[in-house]
């Protein structure tokens, strides 16, 4: 017999609103996030409510015996005692309330079970609609689905069996209040600690959404953007009655084999889906707040900076991660030392969220996650250790009895628990920032993209820690020694103005291939827009030699290398663009990018390093104090006897250096010397994970 609580929601689903639709609340405060989310997660997850199991089908019989036994106290007691605190369960895949009622009361029993043993709960929401029992309980739903130029739906996927699902339109207004509806549901009623919204993000060109309130809004976006007389220069003429969304003259799906992105309507089209995306997950953070400051946002834009998921998906990581506390990476990256020589790793994306003060959930163990032979779990926590922000992702399903774990996870996960006063509450500190540029990732991907991760892979393997900043940043170099520009082909005038003063106050720059050749609007210039800086007016002709040019302008120092040369071919360009880690061997003249930054005037902080190590350096805000995380991802081989000479800021005085792992007893105090501003240790051996902290004083 049904609860009732379930009576209740039930009769809550069909009948009139329990919410009016309400004008936007208030954004919330950047200093007003939730706190616990920075205290160190520990994640796990069972979020696929009964229903959707039994008509998606082919599942294993014993995924429908588990189900209910995942979400008792049982499991909620067994979480805890693993080190687990936050668990991602059913809130609202697509269904209806009506039909979705016994598995939202399971979700709302299992809160109070997981509250009581200390442990929080996340809702999931999906993005799509199973118009077989959606639309019976929200006949106006049918208007809610996204559509192609020809008005046509769109299914959730291709080539798989799940078209009993549409996808929703976020931009519409309908399906905007009934979001609203299902998050006061998950915040008053089930006391739910944290929601996520999977599928952040628009659908893959050519398959995004024209329906009318797309329309209406881009033309408001491009009549916003262009103020009569900013039109003619844009676009060719003034009157903007005749724009629309554009179509793509490609039927059959992607890849939009475009080499790159001229067409000024397309181009404005990828920005706009950029913003809404952003849009809509800002209007999700600020209704929570309004409900309850204390439950965080997180949303799953597959954060992947390997591919234009700008262009392709309406995913600016620099917008949507103004909003919420935590995004997902589902990309391929999965921690691991290759045969030939590659470090792969989700390192980009930890640092893509962690320059705007997030963090991302990943993999770390579970059935969604690598086999454990080519990545081993506590190698991946390991790398959100050193490189995320107090969040070590997903380390495992929900089991009967709680969770699974391996015992090097346990042993992990327990140190990051054990360890987590010193680890909270900390900011990289490299002296390196390499520029994303929106224009040129997301319009010239084919150049842009594999110019970045090859130049990042040289840092990363030669032990340099860096920052990935975006075009707001450049605003405010004043942290980093050295920019580098990496095939950043589209650059603003405003940016070259911040470029500029960056050189002029005694920073350095790298620069490679056609950077600042072209305009945001990818217009080509006739010569460089930094030509001063680099002591020339174009790109050498092909066959020229690739030989850097080093120049002092001013106080700064440029280096100008005319390529990047990859030790694979690049796959071919088009708007649908991958970089995948297939193509992640050093560059060929890896050498000449390194000794670039070096003399530009950064830092190399670990020496006689082999190139499966990876570090990151940050610094502890209340109290100064300096870790330096080492990562392994060659496990069967340690890192040893690993010489560290790290040029320590100004204010900070170092008396004492103690190296911490979880496969090591204890804390281990090293032998340290300081001269001029320098210290200088020994690392004895990281097997795969080891952390140091300088200790001393701040002057």
């Amino acid at each position: 017999m049904r609860s009732l609580a379930v009576i209740f929601l039930l009769l809550a689903a069909c009948g009139p609103r329990v919410v009016e639709t309400r004008r936007q609340p208030p954004s919330r405060p950047a200093d007003a996030r939730p706190t616990w989310v920075k205290e160190g997660i520990v994640m796990a997850g069972n979020w696929e409510p009964l229903t959707f199991i039994r008509r998606r089908g082919g599942h294993p019989v014993a995924d429908e015996e588990n189900w209910p036994l995942e979400r008792t106290e049982q499991a909620a007691r067994g979480l805890a005692e693993a080190g687990v605190n936050l668990v991602i369960t059913n809130l609202h895949k697509g269904f209806g309330l009506k039909t979705e009622a016994e598995d939202i009361a399971a979700t709302r029993r299992f809160v109070e079970f997981a509250h009581r043993h200390g442990v929080r709960v996340g809702g999931y929401v999906g993005a799509t609609m199973m118009y077989e029992t959606f639309f019976r309980e929200q006949p106006e739903a049918r208007d809610w689905v996204q559509v192609d130029e020809w008005g046509r739906p769109f299914y959730y996927g291709h080539n798989i069996q799940q078209t009993f699902r549409y996808v929703a339109c976020r931009n519409n207004p309908g399906y905007h209040d009934f979001i609203l509806r299902v998050l006061e549901l998950g915040v008053r009623d089930l006391k739910l600690d944290l929601i996520h919204f999977d599928q952040m993000e628009a659908w893959a060109e050519p398959y995004s959404c024209r329906c009318t309130y797309c329309r209406d809004l881009f033309r408001k976006f491009l009549e916003r953007r262009y103020p009569p007389g900013q039109r003619a220069p844009r676009f060719g003429f003034e009157p903007l009655e005749g724009l629309g969304p554009p179509p793509f003259d490609h039927i059959e799906g992607p890849p939009i084999r475009l080499p790159s992105l001229v067409n000024p309507l397309m181009q404005e089209w990828a920005l706009f889906r950029m913003e809404q995306v952003a849009r809509n997950f800002a209007a999700y953070d600020a209704y929570l707040y309004a409900l309850n400051p204390e439950v965080a946002l997180e949303g799953n834009p597959n954060l992947d900076l390997a591919t234009n998921r700008g262009f392709t998906r309406g995913v600016d990581a620099a917008q949507l991660l103004e909003h919420g506390d935590i995004v997902w990476s589902e990309d391929p990256h999965d921690a691991r030392w290759t045969d030939d020589g590659r470090l792969i790793s989700k390192i980009r994306a930890f640092k893509a969220a962690r320059i705007m003060g997030k963090s991302v959930f990943v993999y770390t163990g579970g059935r969604y996650g690598p086999p454990e032979e080519l990545s081993p779990a506590h190698l991946r926590i390991a790398e959100a250790m050193a490189f995320n922000d107090m969040n070590i992702g997903m380390v495992g399903d929900v089991a009967p009895g709680g969770i699974r774990l391996s015992a090097h996870a346990r042993l992990y996960i327990d140190f990051f628990l054990s360890h987590r006063a010193m680890l909270k509450d900390t900011v990289p500190v490299p002296e390196v920032a390499v520029l994303r540029s929106l224009p040129s990732t997301e319009f010239r991907p084919a150049s842009a993209i594999p110019g970045a991760i090859l130049f990042e892979q040289a840092l990363i393997q030669n032990q340099i820690p860096f920052d990935i900043v975006f075009d707001r940043h450049l605003a405010d170099l004043r942290r980093y020694r050295v920019l580098v520009l990496a095939n950043q082909d589209a650059l603003s005038d405003l940016a070259l103005d911040q470029i500029r003063a960056f050189v002029s106050q005694g920073g350095g720059l790298v620069a490679t291939g056609a950077s600042s050749l072209y305009t945001d609007w990818l217009l080509e210039r006739s010569r460089f827009g930094l030509a001063e800086l680099f002591g020339l007016d174009r790109p050498p002709p092909p066959g020229t030699p690739n030989a850097p040019l080093r120049r002092q302008h001013g106080a700064g120092r440029v280096v100008y290398i005319p390529r990047i040369e990859p030790a694979a071919e690049p796959p071919p360009a088009q708007m649908s663009y991958a970089f995948g880690s297939e193509y992640w061997k050093l560059p060929r003249n890896g050498s000449d990018l390194i000794e670039a930054v070096l003399w530009a005037g950064a830092h190399r902080p670990v020496h006689n390093a082999p190139a499966s190590l990876a570090v990151e350096v940050v610094r502890q805000r209340a109290t100064g104090r300096l870790l330096l995380h080492l990562v392994n991802y060659n496990h069967s081989r340690p890192a040893e006897n690993l010489h560290v000479a790290w040029r320590l800021p100004r204010d900070v005085a170092v008396s004492r250096v103690v190296i911490e792992s979880p496969e090591q007893a204890g804390p281990r105090e090293l032998d340290l010397s300081v001269r001029q501003g320098v210290a200088h240790f020994r690392v004895p051996s990281v097997a795969v994970y080891a952390v140091v902290r300088l200790e001393g004083d701040s002057k």
